[in-house]
């Protein structure tokens, strides 16, 4: 059995490797980063699709961790960039008809002092807004709730109600009651969310990799299970809350088939469909 440390290095890998054999000519340093943030799009990705939210975000994203093999805003421009000119391919949560799609958006919170949160993807169908959070291997490392007391002293409106509010003071009181979901980070996106779009429905969607062979490590389990512990303790609760792995997103793509995703989806699964136990064997 692998520990959560070797579990991250062995995916961290072996998406440096799926990098390095999809497109052999881009030069990787030691720790899986590119020189330049192009070199680590898929070919149906433009940076007209992107590029511009990405550098208005905070961070420097393109500059730094947007070049690692193993970035999750990475694997979120390329999974969802090349629909910025084709909305009407995208399926999502069972919705189609989006209207407008943007990456690293900000969703400020009320909060006096407080940096608004960047989600990752923010798209409008409608009336309705799905905000999304995007993970590869982050929560393979332990994480710790933390809050600044300005959340608990300055929300005062109907989001105080809420269970996301309950639920984050029970992390102020218990941070380590999550050990791999980031449940301080999602309960600041929801209530930034809710405080950007007064009487629209809203979803928070949690999106999140795993390898092909998720089950033979223990890490993935215990993830589900507190994605599964999160869900019960914020439902019914705006914005709704709901969970997905990038695998389950792309299968949903594939069924029924989708001629316009084809060769997507299997740049998508050349790039990021890994087996870790192979890698561990072979590599």
């Amino acid at each position: 059995m692998f520990s959560p440390n070797q579990t991250k290095n062995l995916a961290v890998q072996a998406l440096k490797d799926a990098l390095a054999r999809f497109a052999p000519s881009i030069d990787l340093d030691r720790n899986g980063y590119a020189i330049s943030f192009h070199d680590n799009l898929l070919p149906a990705v433009l940076p007209e699709d992107f590029e511009a939210d990405l550098r208005q975000g905070d961070g420097n994203e393109l500059e730094t961790k947007f070049r690692a093999a193993h970035s999750s805003s990475a694997l979120g421009v390329n999974c969802f960039a090349p629909f910025r000119r084709h909305l009407s391919d995208l399926t999502l949560l069972g919705k189609r008809g989006f209207d407008s799609m943007g990456f690293e958006m900000k969703c400020p919170t009320g909060l006096r002092g407080r940096r608004a949160p960047n989600l990752d993807l923010l798209l409008q169908t409608g009336n309705e807004i799905i905000g999304i959070e995007s993970k590869l291997t982050e929560y393979l490392t332990r994480h710790r709730s933390k809050f600044s007391s300005a959340y608990e002293a300055q929300i005062q409106d109907h989001r105080r109600k809420q269970g996301w509010f309950s639920e984050m003071l029970r992390l102020m009181d218990e941070p380590d009651a999550y050990d791999w979901l980031n449940a301080a980070q999602l309960i600041k996106h929801a209530f930034g969310l809710d405080y950007s779009f007064p009487g629209k429905p809203v979803t928070l969607l949690y999106l999140y990799w795993e390898p092909v062979e998720a089950e033979g490590h223990t890490v993935f389990a215990e993830h589900r299970r507190e994605i599964d512990d999160f869900s019960k303790r914020i439902s019914g609760s705006g914005p709704q809350f709901r969970a997905m792995s990038y695998p389950e997103l792309w299968d949903s793509w594939r069924n029924p088939v989708q001629e316009s995703l084809t060769d997507h989806l299997q740049n998508l699964s050349a790039r990021y469909v890994i087996c870790l136990q192979s890698r561990f064997l072979h590599g």
